[in-house]
């Protein structure tokens, strides 16, 4: 049986696409921050070392962007497909019913 996506929640599906961003960005946080921790510091221009918790802290505010990012172009994504499908279909699917 082949079932057509015919149109997308906006708000829903990019809210829910935004959390998942964000939520799989804070898994791969943790290990890019304790190498960041781990880096050499840069030396600056008047020989001060630069803090490489500044580094690490950039790796914490990831996901919030992400997140916000990812909805905005999730939301502006969904809005094109469904201007589209009107004209040219939507995303086919074929189910098949499976007994367990």
């Amino acid at each position: 049986m082949k079932v057509q996506v015919k149109n997308f929640s906006t708000h829903q599906t990019a809210k829910v696409f935004a959390i998942l961003m964000a939520a799989s960005s804070l898994i791969l946080i943790i290990p890019f921050s304790l190498l960041g921790m781990l880096a050499p510091t840069p030396i600056g221009a008047e020989g001060n070392t630069i803090s490489s918790g500044a580094f690490s802290g950039i790796f914490l505010i990831m996901p919030i962007f992400q997140g916000i990012f990812g909805y905005i172009m999730m939301r502006l994504g969904l809005w094109i497909y469904n201007m589209l499908t009107p004209r040219i279909g939507g995303i086919e699917f074929d189910f098949e019913e499976v007994n367990l």
